[in-house]
């Protein structure tokens, strides 16, 4: 199971998986941003909802890409 950390005061959030995937939503003015460690990133969003779930699907399913 995934450990979802509250955010930081600069507006990241921290998920860490078990496997090693540890990815962040960022956000930077009125875009937000998904990466993750091993080097997979999202596009920046306005909605942070979707970069939440852009972040969850990368975390369900790391080697696709997702």
């Amino acid at each position: 199971m995934a450990d979802q950390r509250p955010g930081a005061p600069d507006g990241t959030t921290r998920t860490d998986h078990p496997d090693g995937h540890r990815v962040e939503v960022t956000e930077r003015g009125s875009f937000s941003f998904a990466h993750c460690a091993c080097g997979w990133f999202a596009p920046g969003r306005r909605s942070r909802d979707k970069s939440r779930r852009d972040a969850a699907e990368h975390l369900a399913d790391p080697e696709g890409g997702g």
